[in-house]
């Protein structure tokens, strides 16, 4: 199959971590070069350091990236920034690359981004301060709320009724469109590997949009995107955002 891969105009290509097969996920390089190949929608993993900094990170702890089992909510923004999350990557192209904040996120890119940001971690506090930091920027239209826990979902509507939501599920069953038309959800996000197109007819009745996530094993992600554009889902996560275009 020739590369890019041509999808639907509306069709959310969605760079996961950034564009995470090329440079570390959820760094700036990752972020940037994600625009540089034309994504203008990223999905980016948001912790609750225990300073109440919303850090980019999708671990728990830190033993991937180098530094141990020491874990992120734990640790406060000054520790955390003083880490060199490049290097597991690559020591020669980045080593030193340092974390982010969803801050620093929303100061590089602003309004040029749509950013799908998922709820990570246990911290009580984090839906709250996601919407703070979204508020602050004035990114609302701009931005879409996702986690596996339903539970943080539930919080984030508790907060503000019109954010977009999306739950990240397995797959789309009985006990998912319930849930979705409980939480007003905005996204149901199955894997990509188990969506079927009578599981998107399904979800329409529910919520506005099905997006796909786990394209992220290269040796399976042509097959996978083919089963997603032929579902007819309205966008997916990527680690390689280059292999698609509009």
């Amino acid at each position: 199959m020739p590369l890019p891969i041509a999808v639907p105009a509306a069709f959310r290509i969605i760079a996961h971590r950034g564009a995470s097969a090329y440079a570390p996920e959820n760094t700036a390089p990752a972020f940037r070069l994600a625009a540089a190949m034309g994504a203008d929608e990223v999905e980016l993993d948001a912790q609750l350091a225990a300073d109440g900094e919303i850090v980019l990170c999708h671990d728990r702890d830190l033993t991937r990236y180098g530094h141990g089992a020491r874990v992120v909510e734990e640790m406060s923004w000054p520790e955390l920034s003083a880490l060199d999350m490049g290097a597991w990557f690559s020591p020669y192209l980045f080593g030193g690359e340092r974390m982010l904040r969803l801050e620093d996120l929303f100061a590089l890119f602003g309004d040029q981004l749509t950013y799908h940001i998922e709820i990570k971690g246990a911290a009580s506090g984090l839906p709250a301060a996601i919407h703070a930091a979204i508020l602050r920027h004035g990114l609302a239209e701009r931005c879409i709320v996702t986690s596996f826990s339903a539970a943080a979902l539930g919080a984030m509507r508790a907060i503000d009724r019109n954010m977009r939501l999306g739950w990240l599920v397995r797959e789309i069953d009985a006990g998912a469109l319930a849930q979705a038309r409980d939480l007003g959800l905005f996204q149901l996000c199955p894997a990509a590997e188990t969506v079927t197109a009578q599981q998107v007819a399904q979800a329409r009745d529910v919520t506005p949009e099905v997006r796909a996530w786990g394209l992220d094993e290269r040796g399976e992600v042509l097959a996978l995107i083919q089963r997603v554009l032929d579902a007819g889902c309205d966008g997916m996560t990527i680690n390689w955002p280059d292999w698609v275009t509009h």
